[in-house]
């Protein structure tokens, strides 16, 4: 991961500057990296999956990230142009608390010590970036469908980044008495913190849903802090009922309004 954030943080940091945005645009992203540069910005590799090495992986999503970023500064600049004075001092102060938390939302999950901990925080950087691009362009991503787990292991969980570069995981923990399970929560608050609130993350069947009920050492409306971890646990008793026993379509769905991602 530390292959790219301090150049980008250097060029970004005269990002919407409007005498020198349209120049610092052109220049050659990659360029910028510390270490050994990397392809061009623009070679868009397809994946980065099966790279020879360690750091060519992490290189790898590097250049996609800084693709992104590119497209993350042209949309910035145009809203910036056309912003008053104040609005400018907003975009700006957005910009500048999202790529502050950028690095430590992605350092706060990837601590077990091993190789592949550089990968997955180079990957969660993309993630970030494109879920930024996505936020700021208006668009609304189809629902992200995830691989549930049941390890603890956060380099094998699925996560998902929401529009405000918060992370968020779910681990299937354990069974309980009634036939049901309990299900951990697994969130990383992006740059305007995370507020926990239960009844959004629920299990659903089709037409059967069951609301999960939290442990009860789960704090009502926790704000999880930027770039912090936090866990939280809910028990959904009431599985066993689910009328549909193949349950194809069942899955643990994180939805603040509509459904935006589901693990099954």
């Amino acid at each position: 991961m530390g292959l790219m954030e301090p150049a980008t943080r250097g060029w970004r940091g005269v990002l919407l500057t409007p005498a020198v945005a349209l120049a610092v645009l052109v220049v050659p992203l990659a360029a910028c990296s510390s270490g050994s540069p990397g392809p061009a910005a623009s070679s868009s590799p397809a994946g980065c999956g099966g790279q020879p090495a360690t750091i060519a992986t992490e290189r790898c999503y590097q250049t996609k990230t800084e693709n992104v970023d590119a497209r993350i500064d042209v949309a910035q600049f145009a809203r910036y142009s056309a912003a008053s004075a104040a609005g400018r001092s907003t975009i700006l102060a957005q910009d500048s608390a999202w790529l502050a938390a950028r690095a430590p939302v992605c350092d706060a999950a990837f601590n077990t010590g091993g190789t592949v901990d550089g990968i997955s925080a180079a990957a969660c950087l993309l993630d970030e970036s494109n879920a930024r691009l996505d936020a700021i362009k208006g668009v609304t991503p189809p629902e992200a469908r995830l691989k549930g787990t049941d390890s603890t292991d956060p380099n094998q969980l699925s996560w998902y980044t929401t529009p405000e570069g918060s992370r968020i995981a779910e681990i299937d923990t354990q069974g309980d008495q009634t036939g049901g399970a309990i299900v951990a929560w697994v969130i990383v608050g992006g740059a305007q913190g995370f507020v926990v609130n239960p009844r959004q993350f629920y299990f659903q069947d089709g037409s059967f849903t069951d609301p999960g009920v939290p442990e009860p050492s789960t704090p009502a409306y926790y704000r999880v802090l930027a770039g912090q971890e936090f866990q939280f646990s809910v028990d959904y008793s009431k599985l066993a009922k689910d009328p549909n026993a193949a349950k194809s379509g069942a899955g643990y769905f994180y939805a603040p309004g509509s459904p935006v991602a589901v693990w099954s």
